[in-house]
């Protein structure tokens, strides 16, 4: 799926460390990371460009751009970041088919809707992950695959599952998490007519987990993830979200249905109604781990014209919970951005602001941030919320030893041998 995002750029400063490593090492880790979030851009040729900045939007930096010239050439832009807890990597995902959304329509026969019944068209593809650099190298260290598909469907039924590649979050554990959505379709046609119909039934949320341990060794293979349902039929507000999301991909596939019944190219009818029905700026484009309950938090904030929608998933019941909350003239436009602040609370980017909000998971409150960020393309942006197990991890590459911490303020009260004061984080609490 697309994705928009905005990126700010306060001062920007390139971190000219000479030709990237593109197998990145202990070396390239990114070792300053408290209270500040990542985020990665792309423009319309595709060069990603990676930025640091604090969780409350202030001061962001330029890291580098992606080199593609010496690390090889990418197929499609990087999204979907995330920043592990555990060796201090940027991970992103990249969709894998030719038009870059997850799914690939297959008409094995022409003229479509010939023989009457089109059958299993639709195909979820797998994700690529990229392990990024602190210097903007990066290596693809395997594939995901999408969520299995059911078995025992009714007959006619059938059903896809695409893997929302703007989508990631990591726990404090450095377990890696991504999205889906499992979606059942018929097709049907009139061969007399001339006509047919794919039907698309209410989606439901997948959770995939890819384990710290499966992410460490990967080495460009297929790196397994276990896959939850959540559900979201317990709550109306959630329902009513899910169903909206139906209706826009019916309008969608009536639209596509159309145009290569008309004109016989299934990609040129795919990028023709992307483009016309804006069916990519609708669903959830994002999601994030909160660092106190480890429950997962979405936002919809383009299915109700009037409302968004904020959405948590329980991470041990996988029930899902909504929150409506008032966005007169849809403000708010198109997320890009979601994650948590080590303060857990939430911040999220829209593609049509020039400004940061955060959002109290209590109350669905939105509050506009108060540093300014310029508007860009396409993009992600990640955050690691989880101090005391980052630090942990530095101590156990060697970083120093420290010796007592509370346990509950995530304040240090003696560290690194007692051999100083630690130094404040560049960024400030928030």
């Amino acid at each position: 799926m697309k994705k928009l995002l905005c990126v700010s750029i306060l001062f920007s400063v390139g971190v000219d460390a000479g030709a990237p490593v593109c197998t990145p090492g202990v070396n390239t880790s990114f070792q300053d990371f408290e209270n500040q979030a990542f985020s990665i851009s792309y423009d319309a040729l595709g060069q990603n460009s990676l930025y640091r900045q604090c969780t409350n939007m202030s001061n962001q930096v330029l890291i580098d751009v992606l080199d593609t010239a010496t690390c090889g050439a990418l197929q499609n832009p990087i999204d979907g970041l995330g920043l592990s807890p555990i060796d201090h990597f940027l991970y992103g995902l990249m969709p894998t088919d030719t038009l870059g959304i997850g799914a690939h329509i297959e008409f094995d026969l022409f003229p479509f809707p010939s023989p009457g019944n089109p059958g299993d068209m639709m195909k979820a593809d797998p994700v690529n992950v990229y392990r990024i650099g602190n210097d903007g190298g990066y290596q693809n260290i395997g594939q995901i695959n999408p969520a299995p598909e059911e078995g025992g469907l009714p007959n006619g039924t059938h059903q896809v599952i695409p893997t929302v590649h703007t989508a990631a979050s990591f726990d404090q554990l450095g377990n890696l998490f991504l999205l889906g959505y499992k979606t059942n379709y018929s097709s049907s046609a009139d061969v007399m007519a001339g006509t047919g119909e794919v039907l698309y039934q209410t989606p439901r949320i997948m959770i995939g987990q890819v384990t710290a341990a499966n992410l460490t060794v990967a080495n460009g293979t297929t790196i397994p993830a276990n896959w939850s349902e959540a559900n979201t039929t317990n709550d109306a507000t959630c329902a009513a979200v899910m169903d909206q999301f139906r209706d826009r991909t019916n309008a969608f596939s009536a639209c596509v249905v159309a145009d290569y019944i008309t004109n016989g190219n299934e990609d040129g009818a795919l990028q023709s109604c992307l483009a016309s029905t804006g069916v990519l700026d609708y669903g959830i484009h994002d999601f994030a781990v909160s660092p106190i309950n480890g429950n997962y938090y979405a936002l919809d904030s383009t299915s109700f014209d009037t409302t968004d929608v904020l959405i948590e998933v329980d991470s041990k019941t996988m029930q899902a919970s909504c929150t409506n909350f008032d966005d007169l003239g849809s403000e708010t436009g198109v997320l890009t951005s979601l994650m948590f602040s080590q303060q857990n609370k939430l911040v999220a980017v829209f593609a049509n602001e020039n400004t940061g909000r955060w959002i109290d998971v209590n109350t669905g409150n939105i509050t506009t941030l108060t540093d300014s960020i310029d508007p860009f393309p396409f993009g992600d942006g990640s955050s690691l919320p989880f101090t005391l197990s980052g630090r942990l991890a530095k101590a156990q590459a060697g970083a120093g030893n420290f010796i007592f911490s509370n346990g509950f303020e995530s304040d240090l009260i003696f560290a690194n041998d007692f051999e100083g004061v630690i130094q404040p984080p560049t960024c400030p609490a928030f």
